[in-house]
């Protein structure tokens, strides 16, 4: 009889270990990328591009959504509140990281605190162009001109608060340049008025400018990538020109939000690196002007982030930018 119960006692635990269902393995169901832009845009075809790549990895349809408007942030704060389970990311760029300091009291989320890296999918630098007609066509000297108080040097950009502006003021801080700052509604009417000469310079990226560049209309002096581009080899980067801190790349990554479980994340990341080395992957980065990061890990994102969120901070800051 003691025996019988001995051998029920043991056969007990494994009789419920058996009824418990097992945890299921991730992902069991459809992933979301949400693009907290309009369809059409670089993101957005970024995000589509990565994600038919993705679902072949993880082994369930990846959906792109787009929940455009206010900046960013209606998307943004979207997946910020949805369920940490790995079932819904976001496409994160640059203004990830501009937008909280620019609206301090309207955004509705901790863009530090509410999501965890998963990628870094692609990174591009912004030149600064000049008209080819006007007196200065380097670095050094569109600084010493903008010191002549006979002269109003203007510089646009893709409107208050763009990366175009940001980077703007942080040439200025860098250089001392006085700059008269011209807003426009997007970056390629900002070129388009650099050719015709209404202003004399302006930030932007070659993907923007690369017709108008091409025809002669506007000239690059620098570049802020670590190194010279393969496809502008005689433009300087603004680190050989000995100008400070404008080492500044736009770039382009997935993130989930906190909490997301260690699993679901390190299946995700292992995906991504696979779907990042894609030939299909790597023709879409190249047809929207991005290139492949030469570490897509969800490491490099973080550091990239972290980065720009201390820059553009202090830049906001110093410039004493504000928006209601």
């Amino acid at each position: 009889m003691n025996k019988l119960k001995s051998l029920l006692c043991s056969f007990f635990p494994l009789m419920l270990a058996a009824a418990t269902p097992a945890q299921a393995a991730y992902p069991e169901k459809p992933v979301r990328i949400i693009v907290p832009y309009a369809a059409g845009g670089s993101s957005d075809v970024l995000a589509r591009g990565i994600g038919d790549q993705l679902a072949k990895e993880l082994g369930q349809p990846v959906v792109v959504e787009n929940r455009a408007g206010a900046g960013s942030m209606i998307g943004t704060s979207y997946v910020a509140n949805e369920a940490p389970d790995g079932y819904t990311l976001l496409l994160a760029d640059v203004p990830f990281t501009i937008v909280p300091a620019l609206y301090a009291d309207r955004v509705k989320y901790d863009a530090r605190k509410d999501f965890t890296p998963v990628a870094l999918l692609g990174v591009s630098p912004l030149y600064l162009f000049v008209n080819p007609g006007f007196e200065a066509q380097t670095v050094p000297a569109l600084v010493a001109a903008t010191k002549d108080s006979s002269n109003k040097v203007s510089i646009g950009s893709g409107g208050n608060g763009s990366l175009t502006h940001l980077m703007a003021e942080l040439f200025m801080q860098n250089t001392g340049a006085e700059l008269v700052h011209i807003p426009y509604k997007g970056a390629s009417a900002s070129a388009n008025d650099l050719a015709g000469g209404q202003i004399q310079a302006s930030f932007t990226t070659m993907p923007t400018a690369a017709a108008l560049y091409q025809a002669g209309k506007i000239k690059p002096i620098a570049v802020s990538s670590p190194e010279r581009m393969k496809d502008t080899p005689d433009v300087p980067t603004f680190a050989e020109l000995n100008v400070p801190n404008m080492t500044v790349q736009s770039w382009w990554g997935l993130m989930a939000p906190a909490g997301t479980p260690a699993d679901a994340l390190a299946r995700l990341e292992a995906a991504m690196k696979t779907v990042m080395q894609s030939e299909a992957v790597q023709q879409r980065l190249v047809s929207l002007g991005v290139s492949a990061p030469a570490d897509s890990s969800a490491k490099a994102l973080s550091g990239m982030v972290t980065e720009d969120f201390a820059r553009w901070d202090d830049v906001i800051k110093r410039a004493n930018i504000k928006f209601e």
